[in-house]
């Protein structure tokens, strides 16, 4: 039997549809359906090597992440890391980097949620409740960041340079999240896609 599947933490205002000021090149917002484990290390080098041969992901330096197609590795202390990958079987992403005494694994595939904010105007959005500077020479693609936005802990990583970012939040609060996301984009224009 398999498990049902879940719900968006997003809520019922994740509905896809365009809102906001009309015209122009609104900002896109798109809930990624992921699987998250994060990886504490006890001993770096062996646990990078641990996650490399589960995953080909490399564990990236402070403040970066390493980005392959749609996964993806982000430093967000150290010895600790997020790793992202297209949801799979419920657990198999801990399960496969379980095993290592190198680290410790814990699935917070539940716990966190991920959303994509693309377009123009992405980094305009964030600035205004972001104290990170996401100007493109200071916050390249691979870039990655945690701060704090409208009281929220949220890590925010650089996928392109069109802009696109992921944002990295607790899904507690992915509904309250999304309301100040939707607040800020207005002036903009935005649009929720299907989640991905």
């Amino acid at each position: 039997m398999s498990a049902p599947d879940r719900l968006s933490p997003f809520g019922p205002e994740a509905r896809p549809g365009r809102h906001g000021a009309a015209g122009g090149s609104p900002v896109l917002m798109t809930e990624r359906r992921v699987d998250i484990v994060q990886v504490m290390a006890s001993r770096d080098a062996e646990a990078a090597g641990g996650v490399r041969d589960a995953t080909g992901l490399a564990l990236p330096g402070p403040r970066k992440a390493e980005i392959a197609g749609d996964a993806m590795a982000v430093w967000i202390q150290p010895s600790g890391w997020l790793v992202i990958r297209p949801r799979g079987e419920e657990g198999a992403l801990a399960k496969k980097l379980g095993g290592n005494e190198a680290m410790a694994v814990v699935d917070q595939s539940h716990g966190r949620c991920v959303l994509r904010l693309s377009g123009a105007h992405a980094g305009g959005v964030l600035a205004k409740g972001s104290r990170v500077d996401l100007h493109p020479r200071v916050f390249p693609p691979g870039s990655a960041a945690t701060t704090s936005i409208d009281h929220l802990t949220v890590t925010i990583v650089k996928v392109d340079a069109v802009p696109s970012f992921d944002l990295i939040l607790p899904s507690s609060f992915a509904e309250a999240f999304l309301d100040w996301l939707r607040t800020s984009a207005t002036e903009f224009g935005y649009e929720i896609r299907p989640s991905t």
